[in-house]
């Protein structure tokens, strides 16, 4: 055994027998798909998903998260780095986040 690293990486029994703490249960079964902050973003050409956890003025559920965002109201909110961080860390099918809040 050369490698400790590499023997637990290549050991699927181990990798399946992970332990989990019952809160974090339910946010590692669910979906970006089915979280509260979980946006649709228009421009002018194309429409995206993004993550309206990043946004200040959602992050705290202050106020209502709408279903769609202009892209020009998410430059004027968080800036142009801010919009790439919305549409980089939101896809339908990727696991949910530890900002993640059902609909409901």
């Amino acid at each position: 055994m050369a490698n400790i690293h590499d023997y637990y990486r290549k050991n699927f029994l181990y990798e399946g027998h992970k332990m989990m703490l019952p809160e974090l249960r339910d946010k590692v079964a669910q979906t970006c798909a089915h979280c509260k902050f979980f946006v649709l973003v228009t421009g002018g050409n194309e429409t995206r998903n993004g993550c309206a956890a990043q946004i200040p003025r959602y992050a705290g559920l202050s106020r209502r998260v709408p279903g769609e965002l202009d892209a020009v109201e998410v430059l004027e909110l968080v800036g142009r780095e801010g919009l790439v961080r919305v549409l980089s860390t939101a896809g339908p099918h990727r696991q949910a986040c530890w900002q993640f809040h059902p609909r409901g």
